[in-house]
């Protein structure tokens, strides 16, 4: 498993994307309970922003690499990046 420390010096493991999502929405459901202490849900918070950056860092990372195989007219194959759409 890949371990990586953050900003603030909490040591997690590297998730993957879905792994992440799936996090995120355990903490929102955890968040909208309305039984939480405040300590407990800032903590939550925190953790919800942290993998936010992570997410973001993965998918423009996966951007970067993202390549598209195209067939020339000769039926040759060549690789060209993949522009993300425009928001």
């Amino acid at each position: 498993m890949d371990w990586k420390r953050s900003a603030r010096g909490v040591v997690s493991k590297r998730l993957s994307l879905g792994n992440t999502l799936d996090r995120l929405e355990q903490i929102v459901q955890s968040l909208e309970r309305e039984e939480l202490e405040l300590e407990e849900a800032l903590r939550l918070f925190d953790e919800g922003m942290e993998l936010i950056r992570a997410a973001e860092r993965q998918i423009s990372e996966s951007e970067g690499r993202l390549k598209q195989v195209l067939v020339d007219r000769r039926g040759r194959q060549r690789h060209v990046d993949v522009e993300p759409p425009e928001q």
